[in-house]
């Protein structure tokens, strides 16, 4: 995965090229669903619709303290549910977590009361 360093105690870029997925479904909505289970901590996060490729920039919010990040996450047409769901868990630094890139996966899937058993953050 390329990561391009720019002053690295303020801001990194990556970008990644995907294999084209086939599935029609609102990407952003699930991203963003998916930044509803994670619950990150101390991270703004600002997801849009890019057009060649996943691609994840993070910076420090240095006027808001030491803990606190900003992202952006650029999401094309074609990303696949599990590429989005990767990233995201990557961003937020749970993708070593077993089984939460499936959970991910399926939370569009999955209904439950208030949704409060899917939450994996703090509250």
């Amino acid at each position: 995965m390329p990561v391009k360093e720019i002053d690295s105690a303020y801001f990194y870029e990556e970008r990644r090229r995907l294999a084209r997925g086939v599935e029609r479904f609102d990407r952003v909505k699930f991203a963003m669903r998916a930044l509803d289970i994670l619950r990150p901590r101390g991270l703004d996060i600002a997801v849009y619709e890019n057009r060649f490729e996943v691609r994840v920039e993070k910076g420090r919010r240095f006027a808001a303290g030491p803990e606190k990040h900003w992202a952006m996450v650029g999401i094309p047409p074609h990303a696949s549910r599990e590429h989005i769901a990767v990233a995201l868990a990557e961003l937020v630094g749970l993708a070593s977590v077993p089984y939460v890139i499936d959970l991910l996966v399926a939370c569009d899937d999955l209904q439950l009361p208030g949704d409060e058993a899917l939450r994996l953050g703090a509250p």
